[in-house]
Formats: C-alpha cells, structure tokens, sequence
C-alpha cells in the first residue's frame, strides 16, 4: 500500500463524518478576568517553617508603633 492510496481511503473515511464546532467567546469578559485575579490563591512569599514567635510578633506590631511615630514627626 503506499502513501498516496492510504491517503484517498483516509479521506474517505475522515469525509463520512461532520462535526459541528460550537461558536463560544474566545476572549473572556472583563470581569471573569478580574474576578479569576481576585480569586486566585495567594502564594506565601515567606516558607512557613522558620517562622517563630518574636519574629511573628515584631513584624504584627511594627506597623501600630509606626503610627504614632509618624504623627510626631509631621505636626
């Protein structure tokens, strides 16, 4: 059997079957988009082994004693 009469009996068969592709928006909306950056999972910057207690509680206080420290340096 060569190539170009393997060809023909593929055609053949390929042509008995139709298929119909359904029309869908290739490009999502505007807000899909937002909505899937919205809600994707947020990745840890830090590896969560390591983490202690001092660390943990320097870095949650560190922004409530700058506060105050800002308002004393600008009045």
């Amino acid at each position: 059997m060569n190539n170009d009469q393997f060809e023909k009996e593929l055609k053949e068969i390929l042509d008995q079957f139709t298929v119909e592709v359904p029309n869908f928006p290739m490009k999502k909306s505007r807000l899909n988009r937002m909505a899937n950056w919205f809600f994707n999972p947020v990745t840890i910057p830090f590896p969560e082994i390591g983490y202690k207690k001092r660390a943990f509680l320097s870095i949650s206080w560190l922004p409530v004693l700058l506060l105050p420290l800002t308002f004393f340096l600008f009045l």
